[in-house]
Parts: structure tokens; sequence; C-alpha cells
């Protein structure tokens, strides 16, 4: 298996609070929601998308919702005392990560994020932007993500996107999802970021494509069987 990583800020005067993670059976990006100006967290969202990914990764022998869960849970931990975690804007981040274990794929999705999965029988495209629940303070919020499995034999890759990237299809529409997938294989995930960076800056008003954020972080893991 191949796997490929592409990551961009969406400004140059601050990082990215995108994280991506590829593990030896667990692949994942996450996407820090941009913070309100009260918080009630002495953290920014770098800070905690750093710590969750990092708990993600130590808890990455469970299945992916006990996974991220107890993630959460131990992100939460690292807060102190300090921090206000019942304020409704305290740092969250969406998910989008992809387990494969005992010859199986499974998938999650929490979020905003997409998950792109190409197999014999179907594409299966995953992502929700209807309920608004994002990996913070509290495990139960997991409940809402997104899950499901494929036989690995039946996958041929796979695509994990945070909504800044995933936009080249959903707004833009530079290609539909396998052609995504194609451009990937060609010439790997960072091309598809490349191209949906000169089509923000010809629209960089945002009026042809109207859009929040003119130009947001993108982070793509690419998974190639």
């Amino acid at each position: 298996m191949r796997t490929q990583m592409a990551t961009e800020a969406g400004r140059t005067t601050a990082p990215s609070e995108d994280r991506a993670l590829v593990g030896p059976n667990l692949l994942a990006v996450l996407d820090g929601v941009t913070a309100k100006p009260e918080t009630g967290c002495a953290h920014g969202v770098g800070w905690f998308a750093d710590q969750l990914a990092a708990e993600l990764l130590r808890c990455a022998h469970l299945g992916p919702a006990p996974a991220l869960a107890e993630a959460v849970r131990q992100t939460r931990e690292l807060h102190g005392g300090g921090c206000d975690l019942e304020h409704p804007d305290s740092p969250s981040a969406t998910v989008g990560l992809v387990q494969i274990k005992e010859d199986v794929l499974r998938y999650l999705v929490l979020g905003d994020a997409t998950v792109v999965v190409d197999a014999k029988s179907e594409l299966r495209v995953v992502s929700d932007t209807r309920t608004n629940r994002t990996a913070g303070a509290d495990p139960a919020d997991v409940e809402h993500a997104l899950t499901g499995e494929i036989p690995l034999a039946e996958v041929r890759r796979v695509a994990i996107l945070s909504d800044g990237a995933a936009r080249a299809v959903d707004l833009f529409d530079l290609f539909d999802w396998r052609q995504a997938l194609e451009l990937m294989a060609a010439n790997g995930p960072d091309d598809l970021i490349r191209k949906m960076r000169a089509v923000e800056k010809e629209d960089a008003k945002a009026v042809d494509w109207p859009r929040a954020k003119v130009s947001d972080d993108a982070t793509v893991v690419y998974l190639e069987r």
C-alpha cells in the first residue's frame, strides 16, 4: 500500500490548524474549528488539534469510534482546571479517519471532513455537513459520527480530506470524486490542492463561488492499494 499526504495553510499569515495522521493502521485528517473571540479556554485551536491527534494515535488499537472517544477524553484531561470546557465555543475539530484492521477497512467521519472510498462495487463518499457535531470536550459527541466498513479486498484507494480541500469538488466542481482520485493517483494529492488554489486566486473576492473563507486550510491523506 502507498500513502501520500499534502497539506497547505489557507493563509501565509497564520499556521494551518489542520492535522494529518499516518500510522501503522490508522489514517486521519483533523480540521481545527476556527476559534471564536471567546472560547473559555486558555489553549488555542492548534494546541487542541495537536493533542487530539497525538491521543488518537495512542488509541489506534481500538476501533474508530472508541479510539476517537478515548482521544477526546484524554485531551480533556490535558486542559487543566483553568479551562471552561462547557463553553459552547471551546476548541474542537472535525475528524475523518480510516482504520485498516483484520482485513477490513473501517471509516469514521465527524463533521464536514470527507472520506472517499473507491471500492470494486461502489464509490463511497462520506461527509456530514448537517449535524454540526465536532470532536471537542465531550466524548459523547462521537456517537453522532458516521461510520461504516468495507472488506479490504474490495478497496482500491481511499482519500481523506478536510473541507478546505474537498471544496475542489463540492464547491468549485473542478472534477467529480472519481476524477479527483484519478488525479491524485497520477500526480499526488498536492496537485489537487494546487489546482484548487489557482481557482481561489482567480476568484479572490469570492464572487463567482461565494464562500465564508476565500482560502481555507487544506489537507489530504491518500491511500492506494
